[in-house]
């Protein structure tokens, strides 16, 4: 079939003078780097280090030794000026010694053949998991994420898009929006099963004639039909191209870059196998079988959602890394969907019980939703970490690229930053000093373990693998790895690019980002080199130089350029050779950018784009230290959009425009002055910065930002008061004395009206690490505020009349809200001495929560022995009842029963159907005997067992005692039991364990 260019179907975008031209993406395995080329940036770091060496003792000698600095305030503005020149000097330092890095790693670089990626998938691959975070991102943006992820050449894949948009949208295009991303991973997997389901009859067909003719003749037919299937798949790719939206460059880049190359390498394949089979010449089985599973790699995928912001036992911190930690924590369990007072819980279950599974998978792929990856990407990847030489690497990621083919001119510049952000963290892997970049990365699962950090939000249990304390969360996570002796790896091809931002405003909110945190995080690099002299490793200066650089340089670097643009220094400091220790850098700089495709001068469009973004970065910096001081967490900023476009701060407008007076006032001081010096920057600064804010603000969009601002400013919507309730300060006693209790005095919130009624809520108290806590210095008031709500509620499974069909009653049965065992609240609880108070409370809340029940029903209730020994604690308890009682007394044999009164019935438990249980029934007189899951296990193929059910039937109902069958989870089980006399029963297959208003509602599951 005729492929048609994306380009050609693409709609006609509106492109900006100065646009990327760029429409073929870098090479993924750089090209080899020249000697002259490292010659070259060898000597700029010389030339760099020496130039600024003299500069440094020649103004020591200057200012200091033969007198300039005769007053305390040139002595000052000399120590400040070396202190600027120094801090500059070292970030181009740090530039060019990266790059350097960068081209000995490029040159070393052996790239893996396709025949081993084949092989090993051919093996038994590891688990793997895509996590795409997202938030209130368009659908088209979703999917061509998610058909990277998932279009990827790797076995078993699990993809999973973590929807964090509001669940109560205040928007229709925001509820469309939530709802379409909802949508998204079933329609993606939808179309992904249909080639699947072909390839794997085919590959089954095949596998099943290799069998039919001895396990090892491969056919030419055989040959045909593989290349049958390879056609088709790579057909299938390209109409999936052709149903792409093409809206902008990123689309081009997914259909051109992305699915064409992936279907031409399919069809080659196909080509080669029809050729082989012209040839007469079949493929050894082994091979067949690697080009099948390959196929089948690339539709292999299961594609699914979640959204955290279901469940309230889950963190709804308002950033990427609480997003993704959510999911990460729920890893290897398996859950149920609980309602709970404050909302849907997951709580620990049975696999055979769970709404919700989670696999444990061995690695985990965290991809943006504004990034796309190249086929390979988690195959190549794998196979690196599955090395015995990266055993100990926990992170292996491809710092991403710029799309090529940008329509603004913002845009390009930002790419331009973006493709040398990769030579310097490729050089950076060479020193030792890689980072984690959170757009793409392969983790390992292990790794992740280790440096879990374990929190509670009330009683639900807060797990944190990356650390969200900043706004740049993946580099204090790379910190914390580096502790527990884990590396890291820029693996050095290009095979992931995400999108850059199209306008100013949004540039800003994520350069503002990227400011703030580095300041926070730089001192636990101290953390680390403790560690590692700990494990005796050495540590390398220039690992913690470039780590330093990293988180920091973008604070100092922005101050530094203030300072000398701000402050008028004495002249005698300028020096013309100043000018050799940036040139190195510029030149070096440009020369990279020519490599990357752009031009040599967009070095200076960098120049004058990063002048207008010194309000941000400062801001940023200084988020930072504020955080610092308070204590208090950086909000993460989103992004709101005016008119498809992001308005820009007040601030990050006016502070540019104040920066270009500054300059032209510069200007005309120098002239007066004759400071020619001084005029040569600041006339360089000026016209840089005001072509910055022409080119990649625009005199339009300044003033429309401007104008919103103002706007908003002076019409501010008026939104209604909401009406104070009065209280009498009677009443307000009442409540304060209401407020106050502890274990023996719980607290009780009941819904009298509406799907919830009779539900109550209690308060306990629990430390950090999730045990109760008692303090008994401390009194009933101070303890009282530290009580959490909703601790524990109480759910009700029903037991069933097995002869007629219906219920006669309820048991009550207790769920703590982070999901642990009741027992195991007792046990600690009693290891406090406050065990009959927390027995004591499960009982009151449950006999509050069964006033709603459905009349002529019994409530039972399971009693510890240490309360029924105190009857008089029990009793007034009991007596809040309305409706019958049954005690659960296990196997205890307590005394006062008689106490509590004839209208409370008791249950004991079977002690096995032989004398104990017939001697226990004749001692206690029980009105009920509870059979347990023991008893009945194969009850239904054991004819002896049932006889001896039968018997203790009978010997029950001549002692008035009526047997109750629980743990009933099959009809056969069921059967036996109501053939054998049993009449009550209970258990998952009849109804399971429920809050009050699901049990209103006629729900009888979870």
């Amino acid at each position: 079939m005729p492929r048609t260019s994306a380009d050609q179907r693409k709609r006609d975008a509106q492109r900006q003078w100065g646009a990327d031209r760029r429409t073929q993406p870098h090479p993924i395995v750089p090209p080899p780097v020249s000697e002259g080329r490292i010659t070259r940036g060898r000597l700029a770091i010389v030339v760099t280090i020496t130039v600024w060496a003299c500069y440094i003792t020649y103004t020591i000698i200057q200012q200091f030794i033969a007198g300039e600095a005769h007053t305390v305030r040139l002595a000052i503005e000399a120590i400040v000026y070396m202190l600027v020149v120094t801090g500059l000097a070292a970030s181009a330092v740090a530039y060019l010694i990266t790059r350097i890095g960068y081209f000995y790693r490029a040159r070393g670089h052996q790239r893996a053949p396709r025949i081993m990626l084949d092989e090993f998938i051919g093996g038994k691959t590891p688990s793997l998991t895509v996590l795409v975070p997202s938030y209130q991102e368009d659908e088209r943006t979703n999917r061509t994420t998610l058909l990277s992820a998932a279009l990827q050449e790797y076995p078993g894949l699990r993809v999973t898009l973590l929807i964090d948009d509001p669940r109560a949208p205040k928007t229709r295009a925001a509820r469309d929006m939530l709802l379409a991303a909802r949508a998204l991973p079933g329609k993606i997997d939808a179309e992904l099963k249909v080639p699947f389901y072909r390839v794997s009859g085919a590959y089954a067909n095949f596998d099943e004639q290799v069998r039919l003719r001895g396990g090892h003749l491969v056919m030419l037919e055989d040959m045909r039909r593989l290349a049958d299937e390879y056609r088709y798949a790579s057909d299938w790719l390209y109409d999936l191209g052709a149903r792409q939206e093409m809206v902008d460059h990123t689309d081009t880049f997914f259909v051109e870059h992305l699915l064409h190359p992936l279907a031409v390498d399919l069809g080659q394949i196909a080509g080669a196998l029809n050729s082989g089979a012209d040839e007469q010449v079949t493929l050894p089985i082994a091979r067949m079988n690697q080009l099948y599973r390959r196929l089948l790699a690339i539709f292999d995928v299961q594609i699914t959602s979640f959204e955290r912001k279901k469940y309230v036992s889950l963190s709804h911190e308002p950033n990427k890394a609480m997003n993704l930690n959510s999911y990460i924590g729920l890893m290897g369990g398996a859950y149920q969907e609980v309602s709970t007072p404050l909302g849907t819980a997951l709580v620990t279950a049975g696999p055979n019980r769970a709404d919700l599974v989670v696999p444990n998978p061995d690695y985990v792929l965290t991809l943006d939703a504004d990034s796309v990856l190249l086929p390979e990407y988690a195959l190549r990847l794998v196979h690196l970490l599955e090395q015995g030489a990266y055993a100990q690497h926990a992170v292996v990621q491809t710092p991403y690229s710029a799309y090529p083919g940008s329509a603004t001119r913002i845009e390009r510049i930002s790419g331009a930053t973006t493709d040398i952000q990769y030579i310097v963290h490729q050089g950076m892997t060479h020193y030792g000093a890689t980072f984690w970049v959170g757009a793409n990365a392969v983790l390992r699962k292990k790794a992740l373990d280790e440096i879990v950090e374990v929190s509670y939000e009330g009683d639900w249990e807060i797990k944190r693998y990356i650390q969200d304390r900043t706004v740049i969360e993946d580099t204090e996570s790379t910190i914390d790895l580096g502790v527990r002796g884990w590396l890291l790896h820029n693996y050095p091809e290009r095979l992931a690019y995400s999108a850059t931002p199209p306008d100013f405003g949004s540039l800003c909110i994520q350069r503002q980002r990227w400011a703030n945190g580095g300041l926070l995080i730089l001192s636990r690099l101290k953390d680390q080199f403790r560690a590692k002299s700990k494990r005796e490793d050495k540590n390398r200066f220039g690992e913690y130089f470039l780590r330093v650089n990293y988180m920091a340089s973008i604070f100092w670097s922005s101050v530094c350029l203030v300072v000398m643009l701000v402050y008028p220094f004495n002249n005698k400091l300028l020096n013309p050779i100043l000018l050799l220790i940036s040139v190195p850098y510029f030149f070096m700089m440009a020369a990279d950018l020519k490599h990357l495709g752009y031009k040599r001068s967009d070095m200076l469009r960098i120049y004058g784009f990063n002048l207008i973004l010194l309000p941000v970065n400062l801001s940023g910096s200084i988020a930072s230290l504020l955080q610092l001081l308070t204590g208090e967490k950086s909000a993460f900023k989103r992004t709101p959009k005016v008119s498809n476009r992001t308005t820009a701060a007040t601030s990050y407008l006016l502070l540019p425009l104040a920066l270009i007076v500054l300059c032209v006032y510069t200007v005309w001081v120098d002239i007066q002055h004759q400071l020619w010096n001084n005029m040569v920057f600041a006339v360089l600064n000026l016209t840089l910065s005001l072509y910055a804010m022409i080119a990649f603000v625009g005199p339009g969009n300044t003033v429309v930002d401007l104008f919103t601002h103002l706007r908003s400013w002076l019409i501010r919507p008026v939104t209604p008061k909401k009406p104070r309730r009065k209280a009498t300060k009677a009443a307000a006693a009442e409540t304060a004395t209401k407020a106050v209790g502890d274990w023996a005095q719980v607290l009780h919130y009941r819904h009298e009206h509406g799907a919830t009624a009779g539900q109550v809520t209690v308060r306990l108290q629990r430390t950090d690490s999730g045990d109760w806590k008692t303090d008994r210095s401390k009194s009933s008031s101070s303890r009282a505020h530290l009580f959490e709500e909703f601790s524990f509620f109480t759910v009700f499974q029903p037991i069933y009349n097995m002869v007629k069909g219906h219920v006669v009653g309820y048991e009550a049965l207790t769920r703590f809200a982070d999901g642990s065992n009741p027992r195991e609240a007792l046990e600690s609880a009693a290891e406090r001495g406050v065990h009959v108070a927390l027995d004591a409370a499960l009982i009151q809340a449950a006999i509050a929560s069964s006033a709603s029940l459905p009349n002529g029903t019994w409530l039972s209730l399971n009693v510890s022995a240490d309360l029924l020994h105190r009857t008089h604690e029990l009793t007034p308890l009991l007596a809040g009842s309305r409706r019958p009682l049954v005690l659960e007394i296990g196997e205890a044999t307590p005394t006062g029963l008689a106490q509590i009164g004839s209208e409370v019935r008791i249950a004991v438990s079977d002690l096995g159907a032989g004398y104990e249980t017939l001697a226990h029934i004749e001692s206690v007189r029980p009105s009920f005997l509870k059979l347990g899951r023991d008893t009945l296990q194969g009850l239904e193929n054991e004819t002896a067992r049932q006889a001896a059910i039968r018997a203790l039937v009978e010997f029950a109902d001549q002692h008035g005692c009526t047997v109750i069958a629980e743990g009933i989870e099959t009809a056969a089980q069921r059967d036996a039991l109501v053939a054998c006399g049993v009449p009550f029963g209970q258990g998952f297959h009849l109804g399971k364990p429920v809050p009050v208003e699901r049990v209103l509602a006629g729900v009888g599951g979870w």
